[in-house]
């Protein structure tokens, strides 16, 4: 106590011999920059979407069963195949996005708006906040949006939710921004993990980007996604591979909570390699159009030290490959005895020389080693969406250069050839064009088509296929409600997630008044470009 006492008499000694600038500098944290380069915030910007051990939560458990893509593990077969509400599940996004990336998706607009020597970096971050902002308001619906993250700079730490209509309006503005500001005589971008500062291509992944937000209106306001794809458009999209929006990880296992430098998904698909399961509506289509995609996206494979890939030797057995995936509604445990479609044995094959018996269980399509390598790519938007996006636009409105079936055509080339990011080895010319020949394009079924692949194409993009699902009804997928007695969506899909209730506490005025507006409050009911 004497020591305290000591202390303080000496601080307060010192006062009068400070200055207010002096004591505004003892008052300022050392660690932290108020002139920080806003190039500093991108890269974290970019690997927190995808680096976090929990993403699964967001992108497996519920689109994924939704969607019919993912089946097998508890999570995603529980609660998104069974239709369970679970608060914490359906907060995921909402507090890792809100949590973690709020403050830096403005901090990279708000330190460099003024500055005419930072227009490319201002540009990128408006581009990065309209991404994230539309996952969070395609599946929320209102949200906050232009009061978030500005605590530091306005002081509101409770921010309204803005209406997903008035959201739509301003990601369209900011776009027009980011395309207008974009100069590759500009400011040197530094740090970027996907396009390593290429302003070029930067351009077209925002244009790409209007093209699939303005797509999602087609429902609710036609005119204007007709007017926005437009333009989206004439400004340029993405024109190859090459320019696929993609982040590359690192070859390590990430810790079980929070960030790693590895794919937070691989990592997941890893800790329980023998657990998620390729839904089989995809599979089956994806077999009925000979899509060469099926042995790189799944896989079959022993539980031995090297994971021994069987499985062309496990497809001998069987004989086709819709076989070998797992309805939607099914846990990886299950027996199938009322599914006389599904192998229920066990199977033996010949592996080095000696026979192994496999249990049924790992007859099924798993995550293939490509998918699961901890450095496999995350890709956000892909040349192959866009091309599919602007087949549609094609069909629908006549728009663009080129007809609906020759974009069609190369996003099944490119949606193919992109596989090899992964390490998959490339699918040979002869297979590739066998896979174009056996799907020509028909306009009379045109929409179906494109929209079934782009179904395909997002199999690790679940938000995406949940969104297209439902400004499309592509696929036409029946919710299966196989346990009745538990489903807690009225034995429908669900078209929204609920807010995440801490927000009843949290920003209760602002909730409340959200929540008025959703009649019922309930995640049957659709979003706001989700018109019925």
């Amino acid at each position: 106590m004497k020591k305290i006492k000591i202390i303080c008499m000496a601080f307060v000694c010192l006062l009068p011999m400070l200055s207010c600038n002096d004591f505004g500098d003892i008052n300022q944290d050392p660690t932290k920059s108020t002139d920080m380069d806003p190039n500093l915030i991108l890269p974290d910007l970019q690997m927190m979407l995808t680096n976090d051990y929990q993403e699964w939560h967001r992108y497996m458990m519920y689109p994924g069963g939704w969607t019919h893509q993912w089946c097998g593990d508890w999570g995603t077969t529980e609660y998104g195949c069974l239709g369970i509400k679970n608060d914490s599940y359906m907060g995921e996004m909402w507090y890792q996005r809100y949590g973690r990336m709020a403050k830096g998706l403005v901090d990279i607009v708000e330190r460099s708006k003024d500055n005419p020597n930072l227009k490319n970096i201002n540009a990128i971050g408006r581009i990065m906040r309209t991404y994230v902002y539309a996952q969070l308001t395609d599946m929320y619906g209102d949200i906050p949006y232009s009061e978030a993250g500005y605590g530091y700079y306005s002081g509101i730490l409770k921010p309204k939710y803005d209406a997903q209509q008035d959201i739509y309006t301003d990601f369209f503005n900011q776009l027009d921004i980011a395309n207008q500001e974009l100069d590759v005589n500009g400011d040197l971008i530094t740090y970027d993990q996907y396009f390593n500062g290429d302003i070029t291509k930067w351009k077209r992944y925002c244009n790409s980007l209007h093209l699939r937000l303005a797509l999602r209106l087609i429902k609710v306001m036609p005119d204007l996604a007709k007017a926005e794809a437009t333009k989206a458009i004439a400004n340029g999209v993405m024109q190859s591979n090459d320019d696929i929006c993609a982040i590359h990880y690192e070859n390590f296992a990430n810790p079980s909570e929070g960030p790693g430098r590895g794919n937070a998904l691989s990592n997941r698909f890893m800790a329980d390699p023998h657990n998620f399961r390729i839904a089989r509506d995809l599979i089956a289509y994806m077999e009925k159009t000979q899509d060469p995609r099926i042995t790189i996206y799944g896989g079959c494979y022993l539980e031995d030290a090297d994971a021994t890939d069987i499985t062309q030797k496990i497809y001998e057995k069987v004989g086709n490959w819709t076989e070998m995936s797992r309805p939607t509604d099914r846990f990886d445990w299950e027996n199938y005895d009322d599914d006389p479609n599904s192998p229920t044995q066990d199977v033996t094959i010949e592996v080095n020389g000696a026979n192994v018996v496999v249990p049924a269980r790992l007859t099924y399509l798993q995550p293939s080693k490509w998918l699961t390598a901890y450095d496999a790519p995350y890709i956000n938007m892909s040349y192959a969406e866009t091309e599919f996006l602007l087949a549609e636009c094609a069909q629908r409105w006549n728009l663009g250069t080129g007809s609906a079936a020759e974009h069609f055509t190369k996003g099944l080339q490119a949606a193919v050839q992109q596989m090899t990011l992964y390490g998959a080895p490339a699918v040979s010319d002869t297979d590739l064009d066998k896979f174009i020949k056996a799907n020509p394009y028909k306009e009379t079924t045109g929409i179906e088509q494109i929209n079934m692949q782009i179904w395909v194409e997002h199999l690790l993009n679940p938000f995406e296929s949940f969104a297209n699902w439902r400004r499309t009804g592509i696929p036409k997928i029946k919710f299966l409600n196989r346990d009745a007695a538990r489903n807690q969506s009225n034995g429908q899909f669900p078209r929204r997630l609920l807010y995440p209730s801490d927000e009843q506490v949290k920003n209760p005025e602002n909730y409340n008044a959200a929540i008025e507006k959703i009649q019922p409050y309930d995640w049957t009911t659709p979003v706001w470009w989700d018109k019925q």
